[in-house]
């Protein structure tokens, strides 16, 4: 499976030596070095003190844990001030080929419990599906990632498990964006997911971002597999704001060398504006050749409603979004009718 082989493909670094604790450092305004970790292959990211000269960005290390050590990978290296960490959270060493060895045995052993924490959940009658598990590196603990409708008690399930492993359990139940995360799939661009391959942490995104690009309002052309609205989108809202400031916005009026015009719509990417001239006609021409003239009070106006739209879409809840945008593809229809 994929998730086995991200352990075998780390490669050792030279350096295993263990660092010393550092709880002092950090304190009183001064600056602390740490690293971004990403505990196994599903759990929550934090920092950690390490003093490993040769540590790099992707390699697996073991790490300090509340009642034991866990491993995770580096995903990053900062320097920042006044952060406060556990004494414990401190990078021990990077993984040998001993600890990836044992890091692929808990991973097949933790995949081979999916099955009886599902089968323990379904004898309660609870609804819920469990997706993936993980043992932490020691084997202390064992995570069961689950996804739901709704809120689910679960208490009885864990006496369950704990009764049958003897070890401690955690279940954490998952949103459809990290199910889709932990599960995998491939997206409509035909590649592997972003948030399986890379993304570490989901930025917000919302509709405001698909208007910006000149996206089609469309679910199909919005939704990625997870059935929410794309990550992609947020990755070059800002190459697109930066255009969009470059640019004459529909209603302003612009002047060329042939006379002055409306602009009716704009292609941010080609750098092109379609303008209304005064004898009627509809040209499209460079937004480097027009010059703005003034801005029409019809603009005005959209202007004012788009950023009372705006800050409504930014507080739209996941379902809150979806009415929305159905309501806006029927009023698209209507018109087209």
């Amino acid at each position: 499976m994929k998730e086995y082989d991200k352990y075998a493909e780390q490669e050792p670094a030279a350096s295993q030596r263990p660092p010393e604790a550092d709880p002092g450092s950090g304190a009183n305004g001064e600056k602390r070095s740490v690293v971004s970790v990403r505990l196994r292959l599903y759990g929550n990211t934090d920092f950690y003190t390490f003093d490993i000269p040769e540590l790099k960005l992707g390699d697996w290390v073991i790490v300090g844990a509340e009642r034991g050590l866990d491993c995770g990978k580096v995903l990053s290296k900062e320097t920042i001030d006044n952060i406060q960490l556990q004494e414990f959270q401190r990078v021990v060493r990077v993984c040998t080929p001993e600890d990836l060895e044992i890091m692929k045995k808990n991973h097949e052993d933790a995949l081979a419990q999916v099955a009886f924490c599902q089968g323990a959940a379904n004898a309660l009658k609870l609804n819920m599906k469990v997706i993936n598990a993980e043992y932490v590196y020691d084997r202390t603990k064992i995570i069961f990632y689950f996804a739901a409708p709704e809120r689910v008690d679960f208490r009885q399930l864990v006496r369950d498990l704990a009764r049958e492993l003897r070890i401690r359990i955690e279940l954490h139940q998952v949103g459809i964006r990290d199910e889709m995360r932990i599960t995998g799939g491939i997206g409509s661009c035909g590649r592997e997911a972003c948030c399986v391959n890379w993304i570490h942490e989901f930025m917000p995104v919302n509709i405001r971002m698909a208007k910006l690009q000149q996206i089609q309002l469309h679910p199909a052309k919005l939704s990625g597999v997870c059935g929410r609205l794309k990550c992609c989108l947020a990755f070059e809202q800002r190459n697109y704001r930066d255009l969009e400031q470059q640019m004459p916005h529909r209603g302003q009026i612009v002047r060329t060398e042939n006379g002055t015009g409306e602009v009716v719509d704009n292609c941010l990417l080609a750098k092109t504006v379609t303008l209304r001239m005064e004898d009627g006609s509809v040209v499209t021409v460079p937004s480097d050749d027009v010059t703005v003239v003034s801005r029409t009070k019809s603009r005005a106006k959209v202007r004012v409603q788009k950023r009372r739209r705006r800050e409504d879409e930014d507080n739209m809840s996941d379902k809150e979004y979806e009415q929305d945008l159905l309501e806006k593809i029927a009023e698209i229809e209507e018109e087209d009718e």
